[in-house]
């Protein structure tokens, strides 16, 4: 799965994607258009738009674009 590929399979609310960052375990669950709940850890954020979700920097300061490379066991 690519970045692109990401953002399409959550902006059509199919399912939550699940990873891990630096060791902690994340994920998002697109619920509606305008709700996106996203979680690092015990930090957690509710994006209101797909570009929120990959453009927020929840992730120590960085955003999902930022972060892709380095996210592991990525499960959808």
């Amino acid at each position: 799965m690519n970045l692109s590929q990401l953002k399409d399979y959550v902006q059509k609310l199919t399912s939550h994607v699940l990873f891990e960052y630096n060791g902690t375990n994340c994920g998002i669950d697109p619920l509606a258009r305008d709700h996106f709940d996203m979680w690092y850890g015990e930090k957690y954020y509710k994006a209101e738009s797909i570009d929120d979700v990959m453009n927020h920097p929840l992730f120590d300061g960085k955003s999902l674009t930022d972060i892709f490379d380095d996210i592991t066991e990525i499960e959808y």
